[in-house]
């Protein structure tokens, strides 16, 4: 008796289900239970379609006002795509602090920015400055 075939994903060692592509942890119908599940949020069949649609109208309309709020907008549409599609926890780890940063980092800059003077203006490229270690005490 054989033992079937191995899991589509690649670089998976497990054997796929029986009749299936992929292995249990992989198979991409199965509804995720317990914790890791409640981190990450399933994406229903289409969903994936709205978002990429979402970010390419936020992309085209970025830079056509002085706020940031579309950029902060699509910075969240990343993150949630990256906790829905991302199964390597090694990658999560890595990926998940940058994308907050950045997050963190514009909405910094848009209440900046909403002061509305030209003090507001310099303390934000000081702070952007600072923050690249660009600026300071020598």
């Amino acid at each position: 008796m054989g033992r079937g075939r191995p899991c589509a994903r690649p670089g998976c060692r497990a054997w796929a289900m029986r009749g299936r592509d992929y292995c249990w942890a992989h198979d991409p119908t199965r509804i995720r239970a317990g914790p890791a599940a409640q981190n990450a949020p399933v994406l229903a069949p289409g969903v994936r379609e709205l978002i990429e649609q979402r970010v390419a109208e936020l992309l085209a309309q970025s830079g056509t006002e002085e706020s940031l709020a579309e950029e902060i907008s699509a910075l969240r549409l990343v993150l949630a795509r990256v906790l829905a599609e991302e199964d390597d926890p090694a990658r999560l780890a890595a990926s998940i602090p940058r994308i907050v940063d950045a997050v963190v980092r514009a909405i910094r800059t848009q209440r900046t920015l909403a002061a509305g003077t030209a003090e507001g203006l310099t303390a934000a490229m000081t702070q952007v400055l600072l923050e690249l270690g660009l600026g300071g005490d020598p």
